[in-house]
């Protein structure tokens, strides 16, 4: 059951940096942790990735929401192994984060985003732990499905 726990500790590690960022963070101020590579940015995002769709959170959430009883399901079906279990350890990831993400923008209307790697010339993003968890889960199962006939 480390797919479980794996789930879990996303959960509340997001949970717990979020209300950290919140708690030691100014509002739109950067704060550099290091040198010209990482920084603490803290907003609040109302859409998706970049801010896009900002102002549609029920459209957000319908579509979220959907996702997560989608991958909810397959996660379910990998642990009891009526799916190959290969798939349980990198949708734990995608739904705790996922999870987060979805809670804290049906309760508050916005997602806390707090870290900040810019790329030259680019528009980096400003993302959270969530996010991290559902790239990476992401990124896994599309190997481990590449690896199907």
């Amino acid at each position: 059951m480390s797919e479980l726990f794996t789930f879990l500790a996303v959960l509340g590690l997001d949970f717990g940096t979020k209300k950290w960022a919140e708690e030691n963070l100014p509002l739109n101020r950067k704060k550099e942790i290091v040198k010209n590579r990482l920084y603490f940015r803290h907003i609040k995002n109302s859409g998706i990735a970049y801010n896009k769709f900002s102002g549609k959170r029920n459209g957000i959430l319908l579509f979220t929401g959907s996702l997560l009883a989608y991958y909810s399901m397959a996660f379910l079906q990998a642990l009891a192994g009526k799916k190959e279990r290969k798939y349980a350890m990198p949708l734990a990831l995608v739904l705790g984060g996922g999870f987060g993400n979805f809670a804290e923008r049906a309760r508050k209307g916005k997602v806390t985003d707090f870290i900040f790697i810019p790329v030259e010339g680019k528009n980096a993003p400003i993302f959270n732990l969530a996010d991290v968890a559902v790239w990476i889960g992401g990124i896994w199962l599309a190997i481990v499905s590449c690896g199907e006939k």
